[in-house]
């Protein structure tokens, strides 16, 4: 059974020492913290737009008992919507094996990509270099905190699947890239400024 790890923290304990789990929570900056905002502001608004037609209408008040049954709606309608605007990346490595899941709303979990660490080509520190590097990849996931302001923990690492090349962004701890070096050495470059 898999324990819950909250941000920033993650799980090394097995008999072999090859395993590792981490869980960082989305920043919300840009369009994810306008999204969140949107969000809040339009149940609101749909929410309290039947108070008008309930005080100002005749037939409106034959509806009153209508109001807690939209509020209610539109609460389950936030409920729903509101996983899509609280996102979580979670990364395991267990037996070589780097699994990325994306939750939404601490609810849904769906897993991003999986590969081995031995087929990685390149795993490295986020730079300027890194980014010419990523712009190469059909695709890139960034499951790392901060589009904007990146920490020193973001690394990347490409590999190729069926023909095209892919890029994945996230935040690594000592422990991961240690586990990284035991299976692909030659792929990874160290950096000094890890936090984890």
């Amino acid at each position: 059974m898999a324990q819950r790890i909250n941000q920033g923290q993650y799980n090394a304990n097995n008999e072999f020492g090859n395993y590792v789990e981490y869980c960082v929570e989305k920043r919300p900056e840009g369009a994810y913290r306008r999204n969140r905002i949107l969000l809040v502001v339009i149940c609101v608004l749909v929410a309290v737009s039947i108070i008008p037609v309930v005080t100002w209408s005749v037939a409106g008040k034959l509806f009153i008992t209508f109001v807690p049954v939209w509020m209610g709606l539109c609460g389950i309608a936030y409920w729903f919507l509101s996983r899509f605007v609280n996102i979580e990346y979670e990364y395991r490595i267990i037996q070589g094996e780097f699994q990325m899941d994306i939750i939404y709303g601490q609810r849904q979990r769906k897993e991003l990509m999986s590969c081995r660490v031995r087929d990685m080509e390149i795993i490295h520190p986020l730079d300027d270099a890194g980014k010419a590097a990523l712009a190469s990849c059909s695709h890139v996931d960034d499951c790392s905190i901060s589009q904007k302001k990146p920490t020193p923990d973001v690394y990347y690492f490409t590999y190729t699947e069926n023909g095209k090349k892919y890029g994945l962004v996230f935040e690594a701890t000592k422990k991961t890239l240690d586990i990284m070096k035991f299976y692909n050495a030659s792929a990874l470059t160290f950096s000094d400024t890890l936090r984890h």
